[in-house]
């Protein structure tokens, strides 16, 4: 969900997915307050059979297996082999016997236990290379009456825990253009494009509220000097820092801790963030 030039399947299915795993801890920190949010609003029960897409290391498909426990069920949905390995690992260690986890591509993929009663994203639905076929397809993952509830990013110049240190790159590297219809994080930062999208594919009572809340880069106690190496490390645009010369690695990373520096908090970073919560009816 980092990467602001478009990531694909195969992206996640390898390079991606790889740095998502070797960081988890980290995101899951960053990334648990919008699935709060998420399952907040989706307002679960017990009894349902949920599956999750795009659910990368399974926190939030198993805070959802707690609330619907214990006649439900979660099935969580992931591109990448390597995190749902990961995530049925966790859920085990943890003695969640009412989730599962299944790679596949969730634009296309069947999962067993289809239709469900809902479907829930924490920002996993903005990377597919066809939108609509890709929503059409989760439709009828559905029960007729069922409900999807989605979190995505909004703007980018809403979520400076991104853009501000990926502009500081920028000033010293040339980074690709950002094209904001390709698959990547704020590929459904408009939330007009996103309601039409989700009726076209066939749903219908959307309802896209906003959310605002901090986000702490580098994860929970982290500070300015740890924000700026998480990010330079584990942002899609930290790979171009690679082979940098003499110095300049050095001299970014400066910068982009002192931007950090006016988001710490005595309970660590808190950095401005904003996303949509999308709710729609199969």
């Amino acid at each position: 969900m980092s990467n602001s030039q478009g990531t694909s399947g195969e992206d996640w299915a390898d390079a991606r997915g790889a740095l998502w795993l070797a960081e988890l801890d980290s995101y899951e920190q960053m990334l648990e307050p919008l699935g709060i949010a998420l399952l907040d609003r989706a307002a679960l029960q017990n009894g349902q059979h949920i599956a999750d897409i795009g659910c990368g290391g399974g926190l939030t498909s198993r805070l959802a297996a707690h609330l619907v426990a214990p006649g439900g069920s979660v099935h969580g949905i992931d591109i990448a082999p390597m995190l749902m390995d990961e995530a049925t690992r966790r859920a085990e260690a943890a003695g969640i016997g009412n989730v599962r986890f299944s790679t596949g591509d969730a634009a296309s993929f069947m999962p067993e236990g289809a239709p469900f009663d809902r479907l829930i994203s924490r920002l996993g639905v903005m990377f597919f290379a066809d939108p609509e076929a890709a929503f059409t397809h989760l439709r009828t993952l559905l029960v007729d009456g069922g409900r999807a509830d989605f979190v995505v990013w909004a703007s980018p110049q809403d979520n400076v825990w991104m853009s501000g240190a990926r502009a500081i790159v920028a000033e010293h590297i040339e980074l690709p253009a950002a094209d904001p219809l390709a698959p990547g994080p704020f590929r459904l930062a408009d939330p007009d494009a996103t309601a039409s999208l989700l009726r076209k594919a066939g749903f219908s009572q959307v309802d896209i509220a906003a959310w605002h809340g901090a986000i702490p880069v580098g994860g929970v106690g982290s500070d300015a000097a740890k924000a700026a190496e998480f990010s330079l490390r584990a942002f899609s645009f930290a790979n171009v820092l690679e082979g940098a010369e003499p110095g300049l690695e050095e001299t970014i990373r400066a910068k982009v801790t002192a931007f950090f520096q006016q988001f710490e908090t005595p309970e660590g970073m808190a950095v401005p963030a904003k996303a949509w919560l999308v709710r729609a009816a199969a």
